[in-house]
């Protein structure tokens, strides 16, 4: 078996689609200087992020999606 072949049982990668399989999304922080923040001129930075969906990684998992863990069945209660 060379590297290139998976085992027949492993599922195929799945891209993520909120960062197009690179790991990092744009994230926009906003500064404005002085005690109101919104009264003054703000100065913007984008910088990139690590993707929330597949933790960096660019292949989507769903048991690793924070944003998912909402909507996720808790299972039964082990103290009840």
């Amino acid at each position: 078996m060379t590297d290139d072949e998976q085992p027949a049982s492993d599922p195929p990668e799945v891209t993520c689609r909120f960062c197009l399989g690179g790991g990092l999304t744009p994230r926009a922080w906003a500064y404005a200087a002085g005690p109101d923040p919104f009264l003054a001129p703000a100065e913007t930075v984008l910088r990139s992020g690590q993707c929330k969906h597949c933790l960096g990684t660019g292949a989507y998992d769903a048991d690793l999606d924070p944003s998912l863990d909402d909507y996720r069945d808790p299972g039964p209660d082990p103290h009840a």
